[in-house]
Formats: structure tokens, sequence, C-alpha cells
């Protein structure tokens, strides 16, 4: 008898002529490659930073737009926006305000250091219990 008559087909053993052969693959195109994802955060980051809003009839872009709104709540004095819009600004490397001020601080609205200072020693007089409140 020779080995070809005494093989039974069955289960986990498919008939030889349909096996793989030595060295062949049973998947030669391999696994498929995985599919980038068509957008990615910075594409999409990036697409948005530069999209223009019109504003008063003036063209800008997104981030201006945010800068611009970081910029005001600083201003009217959001602690965490303003440590924001400092760091931002030393990333840049224009940390230091160009002011043709000579380095005055105007904030609109805010009462005069002048007037302020004379409020204050009113307030520690009335705090302290004295009667005298003429102060100039």
């Amino acid at each position: 008898m020779s080995d070809e008559d005494d093989y039974t087909v069955g289960y986990g053993r498919p008939p030889r002529h349909s096996r793989f052969r030595k060295g062949q693959s049973g998947n030669p195109a391999g696994r498929p490659k995985k599919q980038k994802a068509s957008v990615d955060l910075r594409s999409m980051l990036e697409r948005v930073a530069s999209e223009e809003v019109d504003i008063l009839g003036r063209s800008v872009t997104m981030l201006e737009l945010e800068l611009m709104a970081i910029q005001r709540k600083a201003a009217k004095g959001d602690i965490a926006a303003s440590k924001h819009l400092n760091a931002l600004r030393t990333q840049a490397g224009c940390n230091q305000p160009q002011s043709s001020r000579g380095g005055v601080l105007v904030v609109p609205g805010m009462m005069p250091l002048d007037k302020w200072s004379a409020a204050a020693a009113l307030q520690q007089e009335k705090f302290r219990g004295k009667q005298e409140t003429d102060v100039d």
C-alpha cells in the first residue's frame, strides 16, 4: 500500500491537491493596510484658525478673533486670560509691551491714583474708628 491509499479526507485533513504549497502564503496580498484618518486634529485646527470672518466690515481670521477675545478678557481683569496671553507673548518673543506713553498704564473707567489714595485714607480712618473724615 502506498501513502496515498490510506489517506482519508476529513476535518482538519484537506485533500492533498488543495493544500497550500510549500513556501506559498495562504494570504499573498497580506493584511490590508490601515486607512489613514482623512482628518487629523492638526490639519483641522489649522483649517479653522485660517478661516476668515467678517466683523464690522473687517475681515479677520478665527485665530485673530480668539486672540482679541483673550486680550479683552485680560484687560477686564481675568487673571487666567492674562496669564495665557503673557505665555503666548513670551512664546512669540514679544513679551515687552510697546507703549508710546512711556510705560503708563491707562485703564478707562478706573479711579485715578490720587483719588484712590484719598478714598483709601478715608476707609482706613473709618476702620480705625477716627472721627476725622476731612482728607484732601
